[in-house]
């Protein structure tokens, strides 16, 4: 029966996830007994295979463990990337190339799409729930397998296409127009929770139309693509809808491009959507609007359209008559981007101690405690060293490897241990809280791990994210 850690559980709909070295595993309610609903709660659990998906079974909390009052500020029990976190941490297994904070469906949608066309099948698999379903047609696929044969046999696959991608609220629309004119492009619904997807429908845009429209004896590149039902007498509609708008315009329009889109979905309070990009004497304009029909999403586009015109002559003039250099702490378009640390940099006569969490120490093992920080995603852990009886703690170095460091008995055998640890020969500084705050603005550490003065017991004094001091002490 393997080790795990319950990733989270939604007490509405009775579904949960286990995480053990990576794999994550769905579970049901009936399999996982009461006192083991917890986030965070490290668990025993079995493994059943059902129509190709592996679930957890029997899922039951480890010998020794217990749920105490402390578990709700399970989030809380150690410094982590922001040690200014606060509750139940999010258990998301991330895609590899994202970053710890790119948790949002958008995000998720993003990584997806790219792996998609950069031919990277294992990466856009990651990113799905294990048991995921794709409705394509009146198809309705699910397994890793059929799920990779048809990602492979997309046209988009490999196909370097730029998508565009939108949404909100655990949903995001990715879609990918057209390669040539005579090409249909691909419209994907995704629904990510718990930062996977657990459903896809998959729609074809129609191949877009393109014909010359003759303005002002100069030669107008127009497309019209659309997606769903969609009569002729729409299209034309839009179109002298957009033209209406261009030759109100001085300047040259070089190219127009419309998109209809239908989703007859009875959830949507507005299905049609409508958006225009114009390429005004080289640059790009774009609008977009969504309304209950398409007849007042077309009438809201041609709005749209010339308010971001005229935006962009405002803006055109505010250049022409700006200076050309830039005021200090001024930001420019096409300036480099700011370089930001990873904290507020505060004067130092202005930080405070503003956050002072306080926990009860659990008693572990070293592999126990780099177990539970790996799968927290922690820098460092703070807990009872088992072997020892003394106040440690283990933390992750910059080349992947962990370093023990006790406050008490240095001669302690580490024993054998699963994973490499590197036991600090160094000796905790003995430091009064002032001491150590002086220790943390003078060296370059995110953290000053020492011994407390007044208590004898380990303190961590970290620094925040708005630059302010954060401490951790045990109860």
């Amino acid at each position: 029966m393997p080790d795990g850690v319950l990733k989270w559980f939604d007490a509405k709909t009775g579904t949960a996830e286990v995480i053990r070295a990576g794999r994550t595993f769905p579970a049901r309610a009936s399999d996982i007994e009461t006192a083991a609903r917890r986030p965070g709660a490290r668990v025993h659990f079995d493994i059943r295979r059902e129509h190709g998906v592996e679930y957890a079974v029997d899922v039951r909390l480890r010998v020794g463990t217990r749920v105490s009052r402390h578990q709700h500020r399970f989030g809380t029990l150690a410094g982590a990337h922001r040690g200014d976190a606060k509750g139940t941490p999010h258990y998301a297994r991330l895609h590899p190339e994202l970053h710890a904070a790119a948790r949002h469906p958008l995000e998720i949608a993003r990584a997806w799409a790219t792996s998609l066309v950069q031919a990277d099948l294992d990466g856009a698999l990651a990113l799905y729930a294990p048991d995921a379903t794709v409705h394509v047609g009146t198809r309705t696929l699910s397994g890793r397998d059929a799920l990779a044969a048809w990602l492979a046999d997309t046209a988009v696959f490999d196909s370097q296409r730029h998508p565009r991608i939108r949404g909100d609220d655990g949903m995001a629309t990715v879609s990918w127009s057209g390669a040539a004119g005579s090409e249909p492009g691909m419209l994907v619904r995704c629904r990510i929770e718990h930062g996977e997807i657990t459903e896809q429908w998959v729609s074809e845009h129609e191949a877009p139309t393109q014909r010359l429209v003759a303005d002002h004896a100069r030669p107008l590149a127009f497309e019209l693509s659309t997606s769903g039902e969609i009569d002729d007498a729409t299209k034309r509609s839009a179109e002298e809808s957009i033209l209406r708008e261009l030759r109100k315009r001085s300047e040259p329009v070089l190219f127009v491009r419309v998109k209809l889109a239908w989703e007859p979905d009875p959830a949507r309070i507005a299905p049609a959507t409508a958006q225009v990009s114009v390429d005004v004497n080289g640059d790009l304009v774009r609008a977009q609007v969504a309304a209950p029909t398409m007849p007042e999403a077309i009438d809201r586009l041609g709005h749209r359209l010339r308010d971001r015109l005229e935006h962009r002559a405002r803006h055109r003039e505010r250049l022409h008559r700006s200076s050309a250099l830039a005021a200090p702490g001024e930001w420019r378009h096409g300036d480099l981007p700011t370089h930001r640390r990873p904290f507020f940099d505060r004067p130092v006569e202005e930080r405070q101690l503003v956050r002072h969490k306080t926990f009860a120490l659990g008693e572990l093992t070293p592999d126990e405690a780099v177990f539970d920080m790996d799968q927290l995603d922690y820098d460092f852990y703070l807990f009872t060293d088992l072997a020892s009886g003394s106040d440690s703690l283990v933390e992750r170095l910059e080349d992947g490897t962990y370093r023990l460091t006790r406050i008490e008995s240095l001669e302690a055998d580490l024993g054998p241990t699963a994973t490499e640890i590197e036991v600090s020969k160094t000796p905790v500084p003995v430091l009064d809280l002032a001491a150590a705050i002086e220790r943390l603005n003078a060296g370059e550490e995110p953290h000053v791990f020492f011994k407390n003065a007044t208590t004898g017991r380990a303190n961590v004094l970290y620094r925040r994210y708005d630059g302010h001091y954060g401490l951790i002490t045990p109860e």
